[in-house]
């Protein structure tokens, strides 16, 4: 199905500035999730004015992604009832609070927790808006690149906060993240609504003229008219919980995307990210920690950037494999160096610098993939009727997973050593990589529509999973 008037005709700017825009929000989620790498240390040490033990931090750590759980609730409902633009621009309020708790914290070490919580809130919804909101509003022939920035952005946020975190003092760096989150919402308050939503609430001279802007382009008579019948068709019936898993298609799109959900989360991720600047403490004491923890983030942003440059070009499976597998190897190469270390008497003492270059591998591989391209086929493998309701679900399970791995990590890493998390951390790839071989699509170059109707298995839709 033609998906624009005339694409030479069509200017494809305009959709980068408001994607772009729109990923500004999660560079500040970004910000909230590896607070924790530069800041639990020096909260841990005489510079915060409260004594806080371990245990204590760990909670501090853990309880950004229960506010995840509310935000993915709260997003989902918005996101239908009044558009994904106000939705995403609502974002920016726990940001700013979140915050500004954590600068008034000199009072009482609670407002850590409760900020914690809401910038989880901000986080959660990045998670579940943003996706929608891209996909709907890019031509198929960006969609990927445009896409894939979603986990690039979020890793410049975690770059930015591990240098900032660094250099200032943990009162001083909330007053900046404060600006970050007004730099969001200025620029974004003067973007344009999804055409999608604008054509569910039946508002076609506002998806016209919001096409005419994302285009650059007056004449969009007939892709308005190609959006109006996709959008006419997936909402036909009015999207309920159970078409998840009553409708056949939904169904195979949830289960891909809840093992790839799981697979995200269970290669450590979040716990890596988190404890950064701990855990290459205890990991290797070739370069400081600091050092260490924000090279990994440059390099994952190095990484996060080749794959949304190729991602249109490799595809969405292919990246995903050679992701999974190498999480695979280079989790099981770091497990077998803490063994040797830890429980033999192997002497390791000068292979010191094997545990980083293994964690910059595993970066590196994580990003190509499950870093990245995840992130865009939960944008594309669900119907309009049940988009939000979708993202809503596997959020959620990525939310829980983030704690969940998180608090493991945490645990068997003070009880026993780095050996346990890895090592099961690998496992989890090992048989993820067999599913995916089996079981991901490939999007590359497809419409929605054409997506879906493949998924539906209609020989006819162009292209095959």
């Amino acid at each position: 199905m033609k998906a624009s008037t005339d694409p030479t005709q069509t200017k494809t700017w305009p959709q980068y500035v408001a994607v772009l825009s729109a990923l500004l929000a999660m560079f500040c989620s970004g910000i909230h999730m590896g607070w924790t790498s530069p800041t639990v240390p020096k909260i841990l040490s005489d510079e915060y004015p409260f004594d806080v033990t371990p245990e204590e931090a760990s909670y501090i750590t853990i309880i950004g992604p229960l506010g995840d759980i509310v935000g993915n609730i709260l997003s989902s409902i918005l996101v239908d009832l009044i558009g994904r633009k106000f939705t995403i621009l609502l974002i920016g309020v726990p940001q700013l609070v979140s915050m500004a708790m954590i600068y008034f914290s000199t009072y009482s070490v609670l407002l850590l927790y409760v900020a914690r919580f809401i910038g989880g809130i901000s986080e959660g919804s990045c998670f579940t808006i943003l996706p929608l909101y891209i996909c709907e509003v890019s031509e198929p022939k960006i969609r990927g690149l445009l896409g894939a920035s979603f986990s690039l952005i979020l890793i410049y946020g975690l770059l930015f906060v591990n240098l900032v975190g660094s250099f200032f003092g943990i009162f001083d760096a909330a007053l900046i993240y404060i600006a970050c989150s007004l730099v969001f919402m200025a620029c974004f308050s003067i973007m344009p609504e999804s055409p999608y939503y604008l054509i569910m609430k039946n508002k076609l001279e506002q998806a016209k003229a919001s096409l005419r802007r994302l285009r650059a382009c007056e004449d969009v008579d007939l892709e308005l008219a190609a959006l109006s019948k996709d959008v006419a068709r997936q909402m036909s019936e009015k999207g309920r919980f159970k078409d998840l898993y009553a409708i056949k298609s939904n169904k195979m799109a949830v289960i891909v995307m809840i093992i790839l959900r799981v697979l995200q989360q269970f290669s450590g991720i979040s716990p890596f990210t988190m404890y950064a600047q701990l855990m290459f403490k205890d990991a290797t004491d070739a370069i400081p920690q600091q050092w260490a923890a924000s090279l990994m983030m440059l390099i994952q942003s190095f990484a996060t950037l080749t794959a949304v440059l190729i991602v249109d070009v490799i595809g969405r499976k292919p990246m995903i494999l050679i992701s999974v597998g190498g999480c695979c190897v280079t989790l099981t190469f770091n497990a077998v160096f803490f063994v040797l270390r830890d429980y033999t008497d192997v002497e390791v003492s000068h292979l010191g610098v094997l545990p980083l270059v293994g964690l910059i591998l595993f970066t590196i591989c994580f990003s190509l993939g499950l870093g990245s391209a995840v992130n865009l086929l939960l944008g594309e493998l669900f119907p309009a009727n049940v988009k939000a309701l979708a993202a809503c679900l596997l959020n959620m399970i990525f939310a829980v997973g983030m704690l969940t791995t998180t608090k493991f990590y945490q645990f068997m890493a003070d009880t026993f050593s780095l050996v346990i998390p890895f090592a099961v951390f690998g496992l989890f790839q090992f048989v993820g990589f067999v599913f995916c071989w089996k079981y991901v699509p490939e999007t590359k170059n497809k419409t929605l529509e054409q997506i879906q109707q493949e998924l539906k298995g209609n020989k006819d839709a162009k292209g095959a999973l």
